[in-house]
């Protein structure tokens, strides 16, 4: 068969996304559309981006059928193909989407490019192979379509059967999917080529018929020739049979015990009679039948190989043979006739009912692997032809009735059937059978055929000496076999004894702190709790000297101990298998099988078996279908899951296992459903991916036993989040449940499948065993899951427990109803009553106090705060009606106090970033150290490498202001978790420390009152006998607690540096205190940071003392003080101020000869501008085609301080300063020569007696003789220079540089023109500022405009700036992220910054279009070592690119020199002296206009 070009290939296999199923139970054929091309979701995305921008609307009658297009839908462009054209209306059909449209309009249409049309569909149609309706009337039942609706959204893994070319069709066979489908009973299997056959005749159509468009059909005819007749479609009846119903059956067919037919014995003779009159009325008679493979399950007559006709229905059709498959319903056997022996069935034969029903036995499974021939045979033997009494146990949703069957002397025909098949499982037992089972720890005996060991013991070494960690796990590198706690059947050999080690049980909710010890796979795994690993050490110390000299004798106890063959220690066994001379056992404390010697078995001492078996097991949990411990996870989740527990391992991290259930599986293992977490990931989280892109389970697997528990879950509750909730139960302040408000569409849902399957269960027989889940009637008539809490034996009625509600109450036996396991769908929902307790109650309170709770809280609305969370799940929370806090409202109403010591001074901004649940961090004890007297010192904890230009990412622990906050290291937090852990040891031995060795400056651990967890922390200040102030030094924050809540750091707890860096923002300390303390700018600041919760990129800059100043960047933003703009009047105030200080001066400088001061002792005052800040200005000086300087464009205060300088610069008294007291960034007044004019400036250097100047107020500079330099007042100083330096935003040295022509061209856009200047970003050096800025002038972006004097050079070629490229473009990108230049493609251009994928690593990224380019080359053509010469970042590009220019006032005189554009300067000069020669000029002064 041929393929599609690009598409998956016949007989290939494929993952396919199932995105829409035909909805229609008329559609024979299952028709779903999917996904094959998953890894090209970025290509799509590409493609949805570029035909949002369309090429020429259609104009009226446009287009014709065929062609491809592009049509708008919720004004989204999609791409389409004209199916048909009526007038101005058109039909397409969307092509990514599998839809068709009607209806629309030539403007709704528009033509596309030519290459919007090269990728193939991004879903396809496709048609389950194989599988075809099973109901009767040849459509799909009810539940059959319920469960096709579920498929949308699931990837599965599909063999390609045949690709139907001409029709674009895959044909797809899914077992997962076809095989759950047929055991469920609505659907049946066609093989391959027939399914082909009958494909082809459904698909054909008038325009796309090969032979005749209509149904081939097989003419029946009989001599002579008579009318034909058609089949119809027309149901039959069948009697509904109530649940618990009892009826004598006869059993008329046996397939396997999943597909029993019986016939119900009073309406015998009635069928008898019924064939008869069939006979009569169809044999001899002479008709034609059109017969084709579109009428599969049409009723009809058919005669059968006994002469006799009888009620069939088509099942399967073979044109070639002319023969057909038919199913005689009255008496479920299928036989295949010839098509001159089949008639439509006539309509007086529909009125008697069908009485012979499809049934299962109840309880009988197949282990998911099938039934063999000789199992099947048994099966006969015992049931085909015989008359036996049938209770009808309940019917599931797809009509097949489960069945408990009796023979003579009431002998329960399944249970026969199980204890005779021996592999066979689940006999019929009551769910309380499960509670049993529970609690019992028995082992089951291995199976014969055991499989290779695989899971690999992930954290000890292999060999281990006996002197050495006895507590370790059996070895390295080993397998489990996957044998394990079960549990006795009732034909277990007498060797297989109740075990005598007892197992873990755990409520479900629970969260325990475990090491892994033993990984199969995600589905079986083994823990041990972390809190008995002392006795299990203790133990294996007592073994290993016990057997040191053992002598082997013959026993057969399973419980026992063995020698592990791979390092020679003893360990607590159990024999699952024993075959001389070896045996198979298990490692009750580890979770490993092993095969031992038989010499290497030793009698158990009964003193080892007081310690439980310390392993228990576990199956993860999967969010996708939370009631199986079978999920198919694949070799990549294997990794990932051993992965995350290796490295909590390496890492000394304890893992936090929390129950969400109790499953047994078919062979009745029981296994604990957990998840793992760290205190930073949840390994199921880590995985839910992986869960959506492997297989759905197997189809025998849909079934799970509910003989377990329901299922628990955390509703993704965080400590220190809000819910709505509703009280739903109270039994005090300290024990209530809510639910969820968010969850109010789950527990409607939930109520009303109830109901219904609770209907189809009311004759069942109530479950009478204590801790049986159920299912309750309530007060209100209405049925809710329950489990049984008690039975009282003298009376109707039990106790239960109602786990969506919380309240327990008694309820009558007649008002319980089992669960069956079929209810799949009710029993995966987690437990909807979230147990919870208010917060800061003490343990015991007046009774008054609970009623008053309970009258006013229950079946009420609050707004819950989670202020934390027990183990056990409960969540420990304040409750607010509106802004009124319950909490308070009941200690105030009854005078409730809890007693504290500490005092609490400051609350960290979020506790809860440091704050950790001491009884679930617990982890092995610390190495004990000798006493310290003296307490340690800050300094004696390692110091942290920090270096200027240093960049990480960091998180804000804790802020006072822009001045003073604290930042982590994001990659130091698993660090600081470890210390966390260790601190909170439940087992560790605090010491506490005397009053009087309390000083200022100790390091000591501490408790946080707000969350009673310790922590590093230094003494700040000692307050009275008791009370200290002590800062944490890991987060920042300070606190006052009791000096009873400190104690001495252990010797290991000094090792690690301090987590938490004490930063100020780089701007914030040119503000000056007043404007960055200001509360709102305070607040403003935090909110930027975030609650602990924000990465942000962290450049430190210089370290004054122990603070850091730092800038922040928050996704690439820039986070600033925002301030209120300082306008140029400001300027004003203070030049006014400062002139009138000089008028009252007296003249100092004639009677003393001072010198001339450095830029050490007076230095100008710098000017402020904050990022977005936008003013008008000119130029005044043009450094080169970015760079120039300009003034403000209000020249008050300029012309105010040039008239100071002149005085200044002109007075008599005034001489010449002396050259040796000039240095480097002297300030000084300085002549310049063009125009005989003073002006402020700043030496640069020196030569002799000639001085290099810059000109601090217009930015330009000169050669200037000692003789023309005058000292400058310090009033003058304080004044900021009123020329600042710019730079052009969106140009990078280092990716290209300026044409020729390019200083021309700035000039001649902004010389004598009014700029209209936005501060884009601020750069602040040592003695100036620079702006890079967006210009407008005269209506045009002076940015944009000279792009066209910008050349872009790599080592790739010429290349173009994002800005020219369009969505999709292939490009090079190098930003901060990313270490070296990367092959990418644009998504999409935003405002400020462009959306790219990266191609080798598959991510999405959002950088600078300044870094984006294209080059002339194919990028897939560069090799390694040329991405490898560019292996600078962004960031550093820009600031080797900006270092040039920053240094124009500090140092290189060649350099500045190269940078400034003197030719500028005598253009300025010459027009400031025309002006104050005319004296009538309204230009303002030193500016060039």
């Amino acid at each position: 068969m041929s393929s599609i070009p690009g598409l998956p290939t016949p007989g290939s296999d494929v993952q396919i996304l199932i995105t829409r199923v035909n909805s229609s139970p008329l559609c024979v054929l299952v028709e779903l559309w999917g996904n094959f091309s998953q890894g090209k979701k970025a290509e799509y995305q590409y493609l949805a981006q570029d035909i949002q921008s369309p090429g020429e609307i259609f104009h009226e009658f446009e287009g014709n059928a065929g062609d491809q297009c592009l049509v708008q839908m919720d004004n989204i462009w999609y791409r389409c193909r004209i199916v048909s054209r009526h007038g101005s209306n058109y039909s397409v059909f969307l092509i990514d989407k599998a839809w068709m449209r009607s209806g629309c309009s030539a403007s709704m249409l528009a033509w596309g490019k030519k290459e919007h049309f090269l990728l193939p569909p991004e879903v396809e149609f496709c048609v389950l192979a194989n599988v075809v309706p099973l109901s009767h009337g040849n459509s799909w039942s009810h539940t059959a379509m319920e469960f096709l609706k579920t498929l949308p959204g699931k990837s599965v893994k599909a063999y390609v059967q045949e690709i139907l070319v001409p029709q674009r069709t895959f044909l797809l066979h899914i077992p997962c999917i076809s095989k759950l489908m047929y055991e469920m009973g609505f659907a049946k299997k066609l093989s391959a080529e027939m399914f082909k056959d009958f494909v082809l005749q459904s698909l054909w159509s008038p325009s796309e018929a090969v032979v005749s468009t209509e149904t081939q059909e097989m003419p029946v005819r009989n001599e002579p020739e008579g009318p034909a007749e058609q089949m119809h479609k027309q149901p039959f009846m069948y009697p509904v049979l109530p649940t618990g119903t009892m009826e004598t059956v006869i059993v008329t067919e046996v397939t396997n015990p999943q597909r029993v037919f019986c016939q119900l014995r009073i309406f015998s003779q009635e069928l008898k009679k019924l064939s008869e009159q069939l006979t009569q009325h169809y044999e001899g008679r002479l008709a034609t039948c059109n017969i084709g493979p579109d009428m599969l399950g049409f009723p009809c007559a058919a005669r059968g190989s006994d002469g006799s006709w009888y009620r069939c229905v088509l099942q399967q059709v073979f044109p070639t043979n002319k023969v057909v498959e038919v199913l005689n319903v009255d008496y479920g056997m299928k036989h295949f006739v010839t098509v001159d022996n089949v008639r439509p069935l006539a309509a007086e034969f529909f009125r008697m009912p069908v009485v012979t029903y499809i049934c299962s036995l109840h309880g009988i499974t197949d282990k998911g692997v099938g039934w063999t021939a000789a199992q099947i045979d048994y099966l006969r033997s015992l049931l085909l032809g015989k008359t036996v009494i049938a209770k009808f146990e309940y019917q599931s949703l797809w009509g097949v009735h489960y069945v408990t069957l009796y023979g003579h002397g009431n002998t329960n025909l399944n249970n026969l059937f199980s204890s005779k098949e021996r592999g066979l499982l689940e006999c019929e037992k009551s769910p309380g059978d499960v509670s049993k089972l529970m609690c019992m720890s028995a082992f089951a005996e291995k199976d014969e055929a055991q499989k290779q060991s695989k899971t690999k013991m992930t954290m000890q070494p292999a060999v281990i000496p006996a002197a050495q960690n006895l507590s370790a796990t059996p070895s390295e590198g080993l397998r489990s076999t996957g044998s394990g706690i079960s549990f006795p059947t009732q034909n277990s050999s007498n060797e297989s004894r109740t075990a005598a080690f007892m197992v873990h049980m755990f409520p479900i909710g629970n969260a325990l702190e475990v090491n892994v010890s033993c990984i199969e796979s995600p589905n079986d795994f083994w823990c041990q709790l972390v809190r008995n690993a002392g006795h299990l050490k203790l133990l294996m110390q007592d073994m290993q000297t016990y057997y040191a000299r053992s002598q082997f004798h013959p026993f057969v106890e399973t419980a026992c101990v063995a020698r592990h063959p791979d390092n020679g220690m003893w360990y607590r066994a159990h024999v699952i298998n024993r075959q001389t001379p070896h045996a198979d056992v298990l490692f009750v404390d580890y979770g490993e099988t092993k095969t031992v010697s038989l010499y290497d078995l030793r009698r158990i001492c009964p003193a080892f078996l007081n310690l439980k078996g310390q392993a228990f097991r576990c199956s993860l949990y999967n969010p996708a279908d939370p009631t199986s411990t079978t999920n198919d996870w694949d070799e990549e989740a294997l990794a990932q899951f051993e992965d995350f527990v290796n490295t909590a391992a390496s890492n000394h991290v304890i893992l936090k296992c929390t129950i969400y259930a109790i499953r047994c599986n078919e062979q009745k293992v029981l296994f604990n459903i957990v998840d793992l977490e760290t205190p930073f990931e949840s390994v199921r989280t880590r995985m839910v991916a992986l869960a959506k892109s492997v297989p759905p389970k197997k189809a025998s697997e849909s079934h799970s036993h509910f003989n377990g528990s329901y299922c628990y879950s955390t509703h993704n509750i965080k400590t220190g989040t809000e819910e709505m909730v509703t009280v739903t139960c109270v039994n005090g302040v300290n024990q209530f449940f809510c639910q969820l408000e968010r969850n109010a569409d789950v527990v409607e849902d939930l109520t009303m499948k109830l109901s219904t399957l609770c209907h189809q269960l009311k004759n069942a027989k109530p479950p009478t065993k204590c801790g049986t889940v159920c299912f309750a009637k309530y007060t209100d008539g209405q049925w809710y899951r329950g489990g049984i809490k008690a039975i009282k034996a003298t009376q109707p009625s039990v106790l239960v427990h109602f786990v969506d509600y919380g309240d327990t109450l008694e309820v009558d036996k007649s008002d319980l109803l089992p669960v069956p396991r079929e209810a799949s769908d009710i029993m995966s929902v987690p437990v909807q009553a979230v147990e919870c307790s208010l917060s800061d109650f003490p343990a015991s309170v007046p009774r008054e106090v609970n009623s008053w709770f309970e009258s006013n809280a229950i079946e009420h609305k609050f707004r819950a705060l989670v202020v934390a969370k027990e183990p056990c799940g409960k969540l420990l929370v304040e409750l607010y009606n509106g802004k009124t806090q319950l909490n308070s409202t009941i200690k105030k109403e009854f005078q409730i106090e809890m007693q504290r010591q500490e005092q609490v001074v400051y609350r960290d901004p979020k506790p809860t970033s440091k704050s950790f649940d001491k009884e679930s961090q617990k982890k092995g004890d610390l190495p004990s150290e000798p006493e310290i007297k003296a307490l340690p010192k800050p300094a004696d904890l390692p110091s942290k490498s920090l270096t200027s230009g240093m960049e990480a990412d960091v998180l804000v622990s804790h802020c006072n202001s822009p001045l003073s906050f604290y930042v982590q290291f994001v990659r130091e937090e698993e660090d600081l978790f470890s210390i966390v852990e260790k601190l909170n040891d439940g087992q560790s031995t605090r010491k506490t420390i005397d009053i009087k060795d309390v000083h200022p400056g100790d390091l000591v651990q501490a408790e946080f009152p707000e969350d009673s967890s310790w922590y590093r922390a230094v003494v700040r200040e000692i307050h009275g006998n008791t009370m200290a102030l002590v800062e944490f030094v890991d987060f920042g924050n300070t606190a006052m607690i009791s000096i009873s809540k400190m104690c001495r750091l252990s010797k290991p707890l000094l090792k690690f540096p301090t987590y938490s860096t004490h930063c100020m923002l780089s701007e914030a300390a040119a503000l000056g205190k007043e404007v960055v303390l200001d509360p709102e700018v305070v607040s403003t600041f935090k909110k930027d940071i975030g609650n602990g919760d924000k990465e942000l990129t962290c450049r430190f800059i210089r370290q004054s003392g122990s603070v850091w100043e730092v800038s922040l960047e928050d996704s690439g933003m820039k986070v600033v003080c925002k301030v209120p703009t300082r306008g140029p009047t400001a300027f004003s105030e203070i030049i006014s101020e400062k002139l009138q200080q000089v008028k009252e001066k007296p003249d100092q400088s004639a009677t003393s000869s001072q010198m001339l001061p450095n830029k050490s002792t007076l230095c100008h005052l710098k000017p402020d501008f904050v990022e977005g800040q936008q003013l008008e200005a000119y130029v005044t000086a043009i450094s080169g085609a970015q760079t120039f300087w300009c003034q403000f464009a209000n020249s008050e205060e300029l012309d105010k301080l040039t008239l100071m300088v002149s005085e200044v610069g002109n007075a008599a008294q005034h001489k010449p300063v002396d050259a040796t007291s000039l240095s480097h960034g002297s300030p000084c007044i300085a002549l310049y020569a063009d125009d005989e004019l003073w002006y402020r400036a700043q030496v640069i250097s020196k030569n002799g007696d000639v001085l290099s100047i810059f000109f601090v107020d217009y930015g330009d500079r000169a050669q200037v003789n000692v003789r023309d330099v005058r000292e400058m007042p310090p009033e003058l100083i304080e004044t900021p220079p009123q020329a600042f330096l710019c730079e052009l935003e969106g140009f990078n040295a280092s990716h290209g540089s300026w044409d020729d022509g390019a200083v021309d061209a700035l000039s001649d856009l902004i010389t004598d023109k009014l700029l209209q200047l936005t501060v884009l970003r601020v750069t602040r050096g040592e003695s100036h500022i620079k702006c890079f800025v967006q210009v407008e002038c005269e209506g045009q972006v002076i940015n944009e405009t000279m792009k066209a004097h910008w050349k872009c050079f790599t080592k790739f070629g010429m290349l173009r700036v994002a800005e020219y490229l369009p969505a999709a473009s292939a490009c090079f990108v190098c930003s901060s992220a990313v270490k070296c230049w990367c092959k990418a493609r644009i998504l999409k251009k935003l405002r400020d910054s462009t959306l790219v994928v990266l191609d080798d690593y598959d991510t999405q990224m959002i950088v600078n279009p300044d870094s984006v380019f294209e080059t002339s080359s194919d990028p897939e053509q560069c090799d390694d070592d040329d991405h490898a010469d560019y292996g600078k970042t962004s960031s550093h590009m820009e600031s080797e690119g900006d270092a040039a220019t920053e240094e124009d006032v500090e140092g290189d005189v060649a350099l500045q020199e190269e940078v400034l554009c003197a030719p500028t300067h005598k253009t300025r000069h010459v027009k400031l002296k025309q002006w104050r020669v005319s004296s009538q000029s309204t230009q303002p002064p030193l500016r060039m206009r």
